[in-house]
């Protein structure tokens, strides 16, 4: 029996992210499921399943094996379940880092060899179907609060999924317009720290989400307690005090609510091939990239993405301040919520206009205030000329209509200049 710490919590102890930990951990136990058979009952191993695969990887480098013919094998077997390509390959890649660090390094010849017996092709084998506006539109309504508000965040940012579930309190800039999401270094994949945003519309579904965050906080930390210890499996217990997560969850949490408002729709089709849904979260990223590139610079874009694989040393970083303006400018696009001409007039770039136009008609209405008044006051004008002509008629009964008429005039031009009329 294995004792102290393994082979696998040392592979994957040199990784600083414990979301790229738990990726690998899980490809080598996929590696020697292949080769032993399954030991996980469940998706999460027990303590004592981890114990096994420990000890079965020792074993697997200590016993006589062939391991060239069993990474093909274990390459095949992926390409026979139709496995996704490009999570095949990133499968076989660990495994392949695994050999190296126990001992038994792949020559490049047999990576060849090994990724032509695995899934071909650089595409997801996933039919999907369409995933517009009109489609979220169906969608949003069905999905409880917690998920709506992930949703909303993803399909206004770019972000990954796992990205989001792992940000604090303190990275959501909620006070600002639009709101800002400032990602630490140690979550993307690239390990580089960036700057997105998330729509007006996000950011209110957000803060009803802060309203009842410390209440579900407190009811998750209590939920299924007591069936969990009946098993003997209180490990399994979600650790919520301490948690400073904005959305203190796990990744299927969320998935199982966007299924749930999938199914209420009918729109949880799988493709029968892969046996996966063709609408799922990822999509919101994808939807963010084409919406938003047309209406911005495509490397704006990408940079709020954090894509920068693609561009070369001499690509233009954005600031902050340009981000958040093109942001601005697009903002209306991942509106998902409201119809097109509403999200266009009200976050689509033409807040400023509609703030010029705002100043221009209350200039307006002041000016035709303004000659509401005169006219007002000549009204008045004119009804004391009468009075006036008639009090005069009395006192000078040899003045003329005429004469009288234009003593008054004169009498009224005075008085209106000297009131700046």
């Amino acid at each position: 029996m294995v004792t102290g710490v393994g082979r696998i919590e040392e592979f994957t102890s040199l990784l600083g992210n414990p979301r790229s930990a738990s990726n690998y951990r899980s490809a080598v136990r996929r590696y020697l499921d292949f080769i032993y058979g399954p030991v996980r009952e469940g998706k999460i191993a027990t303590p004592e399943e981890a114990q096994r695969y420990e000890e079965l990887a020792e074993e697997y480098f200590t016993e006589n094996h062939n391991h060239a013919i069993d990474l093909q094998r274990f390459a095949a077997s992926l390409n026979a379940s139709r496995t996704p390509p490009k999570s095949a390959i990133f499968w076989l890649s660990i495994v392949k880092e695994f050999f190296k660090f126990s001992g038994v390094p792949v020559d490049d010849e047999l990576w060849r060899t090994v990724k032509r017996r695995g899934p071909k092709g650089r595409r997801a084998r996933t039919q999907e179907a369409t995933f517009d506006k009109e489609t979220i539109q169906r969608i949003l309504p069905h999905m409880p609060l917690l998920a709506k508000a992930v949703f909303l965040a993803l399909i206004s940012s770019g972000m990954r999924v796992g990205e989001c579930l792992q940000l604090s309190l303190t990275d959501f800039h909620l006070d600002e317009e639009p709101a800002r999401i400032a990602i630490p270094g140690h979550i993307p994949k690239n390990g580089e720290p960036r700057t997105t945003f998330i729509s007006r519309e996000a950011a209110a579904a957000v803060r009803d989400w802060l309203v009842v965050r410390e209440d579900w906080m407190l009811s998750a930390a209590n939920r299924n307690r007591g069936l969990l210890k009946h098993y003997g499996k209180e490990y399994m217990q979600k650790q919520i005090e301490g948690d400073d997560r904005l959305f203190p969850v796990q990744a299927s949490t969320v998935r199982e609510g966007f299924v749930g408002a999938l199914e209420k729709v009918g729109l949880d089709e799988k493709d029968p091939k892969t046996n996966r849904f063709k609408i799922h979260l990822h999509m919101c990223r994808k939807y963010f990239r084409t919406v938003m590139a047309q209406r911005i610079p495509l490397d704006a874009v990408e940079l709020m993405m954090g894509h920068d694989g693609y561009l070369t040393d001499a690509y233009v970083r954005y600031t902050e301040s340009e981000l958040r303006q093109y942001y601005l400018q697009a903002e209306g696009a991942v509106c998902v919520g409201v119809a097109d001409d509403v999200a266009a007039a009200v976050v689509g770039g033409h807040l400023d206009a509609l703030r010029e136009e705002n100043v221009a008609l209350r200039a307006e209405l002041n000016q035709v205030q303004r000659e509401i008044a005169t006219m007002n006051a000549m009204r008045a004008d004119v009804a004391s000329v009468e009075d006036r002509i008639a009090e005069l008629a009395v006192s000078d009964p040899s003045a003329s209509q005429d004469v009288l008429r234009l003593m008054i005039r004169e009498e009224l031009a005075r008085a209106r200049e000297e009131q700046g009329l």
